[in-house]
């Protein structure tokens, strides 16, 4: 049976092997963040309009280079992905493993945009070690789908 995710707007069903991760009061209230089972981690993140694409994709993308060497990205495009959804594919690894991190931006549905008014966009990040984000790729589609299908 999937457990449901309600907040800033948006209900989302997820697997209930998946734990949300209780935020810090200096997180607030605007995101949440689920520890997969096998290490990886999804994080969706509401951000103000005032934030561009490039900036956020920079930000994360060197926050990664400053910890692992030889960070790859490539811009990808989604199946099912709005045209001004935005899609980067990262890759590197730690210890003796390839972990990808998939950062996704896309509009924010009205509904998050009705309970937060500057809210413009939704950042998610799916991360995990390359075989378990294989094992969990439709997993993170359906999550997208459920994003996308907000209203």
């Amino acid at each position: 049976m999937p457990a449901t995710f309600e907040g800033f707007g948006l209900k989302l069903l997820y697997p209930d092997n998946w734990k949300l991760v209780p935020r810090g009061d200096d997180e607030g209230d605007q995101g949440a963040t689920f520890d997969l089972p096998s290490g990886g981690f999804v994080s969706i993140e509401t951000l103000p309009i005032t934030r561009g694409d490039d900036e956020l994709v920079d930000e994360i993308t060197n926050m990664l280079r400053e910890q692992y060497t030889d960070v790859e990205s490539d811009e990808v495009h989604l199946t099912g992905a709005a045209d001004d959804e935005r899609c980067v594919d990262l890759s590197f690894y730690h210890l003796d493993l390839v972990v990808f991190s998939r950062i996704v931006l896309l509009d924010a549905p009205a509904s998050t945009r009705d309970q937060m008014p500057i809210a413009g966009r939704i950042l998610v990040q799916f991360q995990a070690e390359s075989r378990d984000f294989d094992a969990n790729e439709m997993v993170f589609t359906a999550l997208l789908k459920q994003i996308r299908d907000c209203e």
